[in-house]
């Protein structure tokens, strides 16, 4: 296989309730430990990608093809950006204050 190809394995969506939920997603991670909902996903340049598929269809209803999203997994994606401050007095700085003496 070429390090080129990215394959993604999909399968049906047994949880899909809604129109906005992916018919397509990975398939479970059969090593996930007890109780976890591991999926396989991708790598992709060394950063996990989790996937998802949705059905195109005509004006008829027929399945014309699938659109694939990949997105970076929370844990191996970019960096999250620092938290601003909601709200909160910022941490007072003393090192600019005369130091008093008693």
């Amino acid at each position: 296989m070429s390090e080129d190809t990215i394959w993604v394995n999909l399968v049906p969506n047994p949880n899909k309730t809604a129109d906005n939920h992916p018919d397509w997603v990975a398939p479970p991670n059969t090593n996930a430990p007890e109780g976890k909902k591991w999926t396989i996903g991708v790598n992709v340049n060394g950063v996990w990608h989790n996937q998802a598929g949705w059905n195109n269809k005509d004006d008829q209803g027929n399945l014309e093809g699938i659109t694939i999203k990949m997105t970076p997994n929370s844990a191996t994606g970019s960096p999250k950006a620092a938290p601003t401050n909601k709200g909160f007095q910022s941490k007072p700085s003393y090192d600019n204050k005369e130091s008093y003496k008693f």
